[in-house]
């Protein structure tokens, strides 16, 4: 494939600027260490992907090629004068991070995002209609926390990093409501007077809200279950997000 090449000439060329930035004046000891680790793994990583490639991505490999003669380019006392530290260590840092996200694209990891995607879209579901159940003050919460979900998903589908962060904050009170809903269930069932007065509200028979607790505990769980499960896999596979 085409993309190897590139991706071992992006290799190459993040040796070539290993090179150039120890002859460098601007550039403070710990930077110059901390730059040559972050390259030397971006090497590394392009390398590993170049003998490992899933599927041919010109245009995306010669992206990387370019950042990294950038990158080289810009390794210059006078390029670091003028910008300052920080910024040439952010375009250093940039690319160990592009080295990173590159699997997802070229060694077909993508399919695990996907898998993570649908398992926080299905547990953000069950958590909604659980809330709904419970009455007013729940059904407020999570209306409150509708957009902050649909944004997180859509920026998760383009890999942002806000779509990452949005995902972690609107997870934790849908995993507590699940608990609490696998609590109440079992507190029901065990509890006949909890029972008649569910029935009651319904107007129908206690077998009826006997399913309605157990529908409530089998929401809780997935709702558990399955942003337990998403929220592991997005920590996992942080590096898939710009």
């Amino acid at each position: 494939m085409k993309s190897a090449e590139i991706l071992r000439d992006v290799a190459q060329t993040l040796e070539d600027v290993e090179k150039r930035i120890n002859s460098l004046k601007s550039l403070s000891d710990k930077n110059k260490q901390k730059a040559l680790r972050l390259l030397d793994e971006a090497r590394r990583n392009f390398l590993d992907l170049a003998d490992n490639l899933v599927n041919d991505n010109e245009e995306l490999a010669n992206f990387f090629l370019k950042r990294a003669v950038r990158l080289k380019n810009n390794t210059t006392d006078k390029y670091i004068e003028k910008m300052g530290q920080k910024e040439y260590m952010k375009d250093v840092d940039l690319m160990n991070r592009y080295s990173k996200v590159a699997p997802y694209d070229f060694a077909g990891e993508v399919k695990v995002l996907r898998r993570t995607y649908f398992a926080f879209l299905a547990g953000m579901v069950p958590f909604y209609i659980v809330s709904g159940i419970f009455g007013p003050m729940y059904a407020f919460t999570a209306l409150i926390l509708i957009i902050p979900t649909l944004l997180a998903m859509l920026s998760m589908r383009k890999r942002g990093k806000l779509g990452l962060m949005l995902g972690f904050a609107v997870m934790p009170i849908p995993m507590v409501m699940g608990a609490f809903s696998i609590r109440y269930a079992f507190y029901a069932f065990n509890n006949p007077e909890e029972l008649a007065k569910i029935a009651e509200a319904f107007g129908r028979s206690i077998g009826f809200a006997q399913g309605v607790v157990a529908t409530v505990g089998v929401l809780g769980a997935a709702t558990l279950i399955l942003l337990g499960y998403a929220s592991y896999m997005l920590y996992k596979h942080r590096h898939a997000f710009l």
